[in-house]
C-alpha cells in the first residue's frame, strides 16, 4: 500500500529494527499509516499540510463570537469570505485588512496558527451556522521531531504486534514484554505537549 500522510519512512522504520529486505514491506506500511493516524487521534490534530498555496483546502466553520473564530490549524489563509443571510453563497469576501491570525507566535516556533481575529469592515455572523468560509493550507509546515519519533516507535510496535498474535513479544531465554493495545508510554509523552486542549489549540 502507498502511505498517504505517514509521518515516517519506510526506510526509517526498516532502520529501526534492523530489517533489510523487502518481505515485509506492505505490513511495515500498514503500520506506518495506522501509527499516523493513531498519533492524529490521540493529539486532535494533524501534523501533514492539507492544501497548497496553488490548490488550497476549503474548510467550514460556525462561529460563536463577532471577533475571534478558532479554526483547525493553518500555515496560510487565502481567502476569508463569510454568509450574513444564509444563502451559502459566501457572498462577503474579507479583504487581508479585515483579518488578523494568532497565536501570533506560533510560527517562529515552527508551530501553526489556529485563530482569526475580525479587525475590520466585517464580523463573523455567529448566529448563522457554518457561515465562514476558510480557504488556505491547514495543517502544519513540517512534522515536528517530536511525532517522527513517536510514528517510528508506534509503528514499530505495531509491526511487531502482528508478529505476536498473542500480545507477547520476546523469549523465554530473552526475556518477554506484553504489547498492549494502547499508545506505547514514551510515544505518550513524546505526544502529550502537542495535544490540543479540549479540542481547543494551544
Amino acid at each position: 500500500m502507498a502511505i498517504t500522510n505517514g509521518y515516517v519512512t519506510l526506510n526509517e522504520v526498516k532502520d529501526a529494527l534492523n530489517l533489510e529486505d523487502s518481505i515485509d514491506n506492505a505490513a511495515l506500511e500498514m503500520a506506518i499509516a495506522t501509527a499516523s493516524r493513531q498519533i492524529d487521534d490521540y493529539c486532535g490534530r494533524f501534523f501533514y499540510k492539507d492544501g497548497t498555496e496553488v490548490a488550497p483546502a476549503t474548510r467550514y466553520y460556525t462561529p460563536t463570537d463577532y471577533w475571534i473564530l478558532p479554526t483547525d490549524d493553518f500555515v496560510s489563509i487565502s481567502q476569508i469570505a463569510t454568509d450574513d443571510n444564509f444563502d451559502r453563497l459566501y457572498g462577503t469576501v474579507w479583504t487581508t485588512d479585515d483579518s488578523m491570525f494568532e497565536p501570533v507566535n506560533n510560527p517562529s516556533r515552527g508551530w501553526p496558527m489556529s485563530r482569526i481575529l475580525a479587525v475590520g469592515a466585517y464580523v463573523f455572523p455567529w448566529n448563522l451556522p457554518q457561515s465562514v468560509r476558510v480557504r488556505g493550507v491547514f495543517g502544519w509546515s513540517t512534522v515536528p521531531y517530536e511525532v517522527k519519533t513517536a510514528a517510528k516507535i508506534q509503528a514499530s510496535r505495531l509491526f511487531l504486534r502482528n508478529q505476536s498474535p498473542f500480545g507477547i513479544a520476546g523469549n523465554t531465554d530473552l526475556g518477554t514484554v506484553r504489547l498492549a493495545a494502547k499508545l506505547d508510554a514514551d510515544v505518550e509523552a513524546l505526544l502529550r505537549p502537542l495535544r490540543k486542549n479540549n479540542g481547543l489549540a494551544k
